[in-house]
Formats: structure tokens, sequence, C-alpha cells
């Protein structure tokens, strides 16, 4: 009998899939607003604010991310979608790998973080960790912005698109074939089929 707490041993590639389907929602999210005056097709989504929605569709593939880099070493994880925890039952040299990619990259967090909290300092190492923990429960907390209380201090989406990159980067350096995979099974369809144009 499987335990209650303890997911289903999911096949890593399986996991991998979803979680480039959620990356891309969340390109797609931040891109659609800028490409109105380019494409018909985005009119209806120039200069909206959907920044909320790109981030958690992030929050989410990050932590399938790490749950695939989780498999990929054959181990199992509680049902749980706490980051930090995630990051901590992943190999080691899995975890090795992220921090050098967001070592690699950090130019781009350290610049959020300064305009953010002008008055701290922190290492790489420190950088990398202060980000995973404020990170840790994006996925809901994003989910649920406009309850009060949902974000708290240090808490968010901090260098959080450059960790996505570094999980998918790790795995895609042990799996190279698998760029471009897609889920053929099942088949899911949706009613927004056809671009919306805007009434003249």
């Amino acid at each position: 009998m499987q335990k209650r707490n303890v997911a289903p041993k999911a096949k890593p590639l399986h996991i991998f899939i979803v979680a480039e389907q959620f990356r891309l929602a969340d390109k797609l999210a931040t891109l659609a607003p800028q490409m109105g005056d380019t494409y018909i097709e985005f009119e209806f989504a120039r200069g909206l604010y959907i920044k909320q929605a790109s981030i958690v569709c992030a929050a989410l593939s990050l932590g399938f991310y790490f749950k695939c880099l989780i498999r990929i070493g054959y181990k199992s994880y509680r049902r749980i979608h706490f980051l930090d925890e995630l990051f901590e039952l992943m190999a080691q040299n899995h975890r090795a790998a992220i921090k050098r990619y967001f070592r690699a990259n950090i130019h781009i967090t350290r610049e959020y973080f300064e305009r953010q909290y002008p008055d701290r300092r922190l290492s790489d190492a420190k950088l990398f960790n202060f980000c995973l923990r404020g990170n840790r429960d994006a996925f809901h907390a994003m989910r649920y912005v406009y309850e009060e209380g949902m974000i708290e201090e240090d808490t968010g989406w901090i260098g959080g698109d450059v960790m996505v990159e570094a999980a998918r980067t790790r795995i895609l350096e042990i799996h190279p074939e698998w760029e471009g995979v897609q889920q053929s099974y099942p088949w899911a369809e949706t009613s927004f089929r056809q671009p919306i144009y805007p009434n003249h």
C-alpha cells in the first residue's frame, strides 16, 4: 500500500515534461503583454499585468524540476512543495551543479537584491541560501497573494528564475535527448483555441 505522505514513484521524464509546460507558460505570460504591438493575436494582452500568474507557473516548474532531479537519483519524495526541502532531497552533485549555475549568473539576482535591499550585503553562497529560503513556498504564497499576510518579509520570488534555468540545465546535462520532448497522453483540450480580437 502506498504511504499517504509519499509521492508515487513517477518517471523523471514525465515530471520534466510537465515542468517544461509550466516554464513555457511563465515565459508566455511574461512576453504576451509586450507582443500586442507586433502580433494581432496578442493584442488582447497588451499592457496587462500578469506577473503574479507567471511567477506561480515559474515556481511550480521549479518544484517539478527539483522533483525530477530527485527521481533521477532513484529517490522518493514526500508530497511537499517547499523548494528548500526538495532541494535537500536531491543528490549532492545535482545541488552543486545548481549552485554553480546560480553563481555563474549571480549578476542577475544580485542586481535585483541590491535594489530591494540596498543596506544588506550577502556573499554569493549566502545569497543563494537567502533566495532558496525566500522562495520555499512561492507557489502557494503567490497563488493567494490577495490574502493579507501571505507574502512575509524576505519571501516571494527572489532569484527564482535563475534557479529554474539552473535546475533545467542540470537535467539536460544528464539527458540532452529530453530537449523538446512533449506530452502525448493524456491529450488535453481547452475552449480557448482561437485568438480573441477586440470588437471594432
